[in-house]
């Protein structure tokens, strides 16, 4: 009976969850705390002192010692329904478990809790899609990165959801944590961006629709100045810094219409509006927010930031507070931001003032963002294609039809973008900075110019959404090059190691006046993150099939060569997932989180490509 919310308390929660819930993890003495306050937290351990028989290990000395790691494992599941049954299985077991000597109940408990665990596994992957249930072993233990990161949080809710929605909301509604530790709890748990990116494999893939149909919604009621909050905080308390939320979230919207077999019916759904003025509510259908989202881009808007100072960020300058975002009525694309924030996922603020770079962006990406104009296209597509019964906002005033503005940015995306040779770009204000061809632009029309210029992995994104909105050719020799240049072990680098700003090693806590790395300045400058490697693979794959048989054959088996290293990271991790990012050449970074959604969700999705081209 149990659910997937139930079996995520039963198995999973990482400190800072369960301490909302009155249990945080247990701490072995001479070892730690677990990972996770579930089962999975003593799963690596177990794993570990199996095969070399290790009842030297703490853990089974804390099991001779007493019965407190019984006790809190039964007091812990007791104490939500939805685990009580469970609960009472556990105390019967562990009654038998207290009778046998002591020296015998590492060996009887490692039994007992491996039995409970497979078999909460198999419950999951059995709620889940047949994609999922049906699956491999790789693709059900990304899957249970649904398990992990979906949950509903105390601190962290979702706003309020329409009593009228059929079928019902569940109560309270789970959200997706971005990654744990760091982002499990509180305004940390909810990031827009995160959200949308990790929707798709995450909850879409795994079947969880009715879970995915509430977060699109709940989310669409904070909608504000054309753009879905940052950081959620519940929705009141929302920031809306971010420029590429919204196209994220419009995104997920159609992959729900698509994989849920929805008809289009989330497009009538009653979304309850935090932000339709300054501080009122209402009610509208979720076509209308969504129709908003498009009118205020292309009518353009400056706006600043409610509470603008040090009360929502203690580092930002004052001009950072200043955003804008529009639609160019020449090319269709979408433009914002300046040089003093900071409004994509490469979003790392200067925060050292002793190295001189507190309130300095270490990446502004300003103007038109490569991922952003893919984004927008792909979106706009996928309306037009809903048709005026589904979608009824077909035009948009100042650029005609959901379709012309869309054929707008396909005319122009390679005059703009495409650097074939030392030349730049066919439609160019700058060539004498390019400095790496056979790319597309990171950004155009940035405040820093040389910016745009630099090779980032962000154009992946764009091919995979989009991938006829370049040439094959041009789209499959681009893609060459990212491989070639920022494909690492397990991430793709987030900068060009050639580029004089590449600094690959991550250090948060890095106290020197190195304006390049203190405080961690160097986020997306170089460290390799494994959420961009699913839009390479899935880019690949696609634009290799427009390329040609050769092409599409060299996709496949890079695909496979690439996957097969995730693979054996979950096999080694002791958090069951993958990693926010590692540093140069896959090295380990003490700062990233261990596990982190978007990196597990991305890669499913690539599975789940593969699989549907494979039927």
């Amino acid at each position: 009976d149990m659910t997937l919310l139930d079996i995520h308390f039963a198995l999973f929660q990482c400190d800072q969850e369960g301490q909302e819930f009155g249990f945080g993890s247990y701490n072995v003495p001479g070892w730690g705390e677990l990972h996770y306050c579930g089962l999975a937290g003593l799963v690596p351990l177990l794993d570990r002192m199996r095969p070399a028989n290790d009842l030297g290990h703490p853990l089974a000395s804390n099991l001779r010692a007493g019965d407190w790691l019984l006790g809190y494992i039964t007091s812990r599941l007791a104490s939500q329904p939805g685990t009580a049954r469970l609960a009472a299985w556990f105390s019967s077991a562990f009654s038998s478990l207290k009778v046998v000597p002591r020296y015998l109940i590492p060996r009887y408990f490692d039994s007992t809790i491996m039995a409970a665990y497979g078999a909460l596994q198999q419950q999951s992957v059995s709620l889940m899609s047949p994609f999922i249930s049906t699956g491999s072993d790789f693709v059900q233990r990304l899957a249970m990165g649904s398990v992990i990161h979906t949950s509903a949080v105390p601190s962290a809710p979702l706003p309020p959801l329409s009593p009228a929605l059929s079928p019902p909301a569940s109560h309270p509604s789970p959200t997706l944590a971005a990654g744990l530790p760091h982002f499990s709890t509180g305004y940390m748990r909810s990031w827009g961006r995160d959200t949308f990116i990790s929707l798709r494999g995450m909850l879409l893939v795994t079947g969880r629709y009715l879970e995915a149909r509430d977060v699109i919604l709940g989310y669409a009621a904070t909608l504000r100045h054309g753009l879905i909050p940052n950081l959620l905080d519940g929705g009141k308390n929302a920031r809306f810094n971010c420029r590429d939320a919204v196209w994220w979230w419009l995104r997920a919207v159609l992959d729900y219409i698509e994989m849920a077999q929805d008809d289009g019916h989330i497009m009538k759904d009653p979304v309850v509006r935090l932000y339709p003025g300054d501080d009122e509510e209402t009610v509208q259908p979720l076509e209308d927010v969504v129709g908003e989202a498009l009118r205020m881009h292309v009518a353009g808007l400056q706006f600043r930031e409610r509470n603008a100072g040090v009360k929502i960020d203690e580092h930002m300058k004052d001009a950072g507070f200043d955003n804008e975002i529009g639609v160019d009525p020449d090319t269709g694309f979408v433009f914002g931001g300046n040089t003093s924030n900071c409004g994509t996922w490469m979003d790392k603020m200067g925060s050292s003032a002793a190295a001189g770079i507190k309130g300095v962006p270490s990446s502004p990406r300003d103007g038109s963002a490569v991922e952003i104009v893919g984004l927008s296209y792909s979106c706009l597509r996928g309306l037009a294609k809903l048709g005026g019964e589904v979608y009824r906002h077909q035009e948009v005033q100042g650029m005609g039809s959901l379709t012309t503005w869309a054929d707008k940015i396909k005319d122009n995306f390679d005059k703009y973008f495409w650097i074939e040779s030392k030349s730049g770009a066919e439609v160019d204000k700058n060539p004498e900075l390019v400095n790496k061809t056979k790319i597309f632009k990171d950004s155009l029309n940035s405040g820093n110019a040389f910016t745009d210029y630099q090779l980032r992995p962000n154009y992946a994104i764009t091919l995979a959404v989009a991938p006829d909105l370049s040439s094959p050719s041009h789209a499959w020799a681009a893609l060459q090059t990212l491989q070639s240049s920022l494909l690492g072990p397990l991430g793709l680098a987030t900068l060009d190691p050639t580029d004089w700003a590449y600094r690959g090693d991550y250090d948060n806590s890095n106290q020197s006046t190195d304006s390049t790395l203190a405080h961690g300045a160097n986020y997306h400058q170089g460290p390799e993150w494994v959420w961009p490697v699913g839009f390479f693979l899935r880019a690949l794959l696609k634009v290799g099939k427009l390329a040609g048989e050769d092409e599409y054959k060299t996709a496949v088996s890079v695909a496979g060569c690439v996957l097969a290293r995730h693979y054996s990271h979950l096999h080694q991790s002791p958090w069951l997932g993958l990693p926010e990012l590692t540093n140069s050449k896959g090295a380990f970074c003490r700062d990233s989180n261990p596990i982190q959604a978007w990196s597990m969700a991305t890669l499913l999705d690539t599975l789940y490509d593969m699989h549907r081209e494979a039927a």
